[in-house]
């Protein structure tokens, strides 16, 4: 006869003691032994930050040695050596970089004012040259109230605003056969120079700009 109560046939799994024999419960942490150096080789760090050269660090070691501060008594003659010298190598790396940065900003300054100018001698000669196209179709153009002899007018960009005064009498309405000169004019006059090139913003003109040899 065997004896039923209410937990037969039941069976309750104690995961809490079964974690136990299969894996750890925690994982112990290896304690690092920072000695005196490394504590003085992070000061160095935040002393590097703070501007100290290495004059002023090599003073400011001989003075805690000299006081028997804790982190500084125990030190040799060759841990002060290995200081001072780690100090002065952070400090010349530090200043290398700055010096890098500083010729980089010039290049890329220069390099702005290259293709300022660049960009200018491009976009004058289009210029130009769109301008002159105009008074050719303005000579031939059929339309009223246009200068044809626009051609003797100066094709120089720097003259444009005093030039566009001429080409036109005004005190009339946009004609049919105004068409042939106003697609060349409203590129000229146009706030985007990149529309004399048949872009359609900046960045695409200093793109075509760049890739020109």
């Amino acid at each position: 006869m065997f004896n039923n109560h209410k937990q037969s046939g039941r069976t309750r799994v104690n995961w809490k003691n079964d974690s136990k024999k299969t894996k750890k419960t925690h994982v112990q942490q290896k304690k690092m032994n920072v000695t005196a150096m490394d504590k003085l080789y992070g000061l160095q760090e935040q002393f590097l930050k703070d501007g100290m050269n290495t004059l002023e660090y090599k003073n400011y070691v001989q003075e805690k040695v000299n006081n028997n501060k804790y982190y500084y008594r125990k030190l040799s003659e060759e841990d002060v050596s290995k200081l001072q010298q780690r100090y002065r190598r952070l400090v010349q790396e530090k200043d290398n970089k700055v010096n890098e940065r500083i010729e980089q900003n010039k290049r890329n300054k220069r390099q702005k004012v290259l293709f300022r100018a660049k960009k200018k001698k491009v976009v004058d000669k289009q210029k130009s040259e769109m301008i002159q196209q105009l008074f050719k179709i303005m000579a031939e153009t059929k339309a009223q109230g246009v200068n044809r002899r626009a051609g003797e007018l100066s094709n120089d960009p720097e003259n444009w605003k005093e030039t566009k005064k001429l080409l036109f009498t005004g005190g009339r309405y946009l004609e049919k056969a105004d068409k042939d000169w106003r697609e060349v004019y409203q590129k000229i006059v146009s706030p985007v120079t990149a529309h004399l090139f048949d872009k359609h913003s900046h960045v695409t003109l200093n793109e075509y700009v760049m890739n020109m040899n």
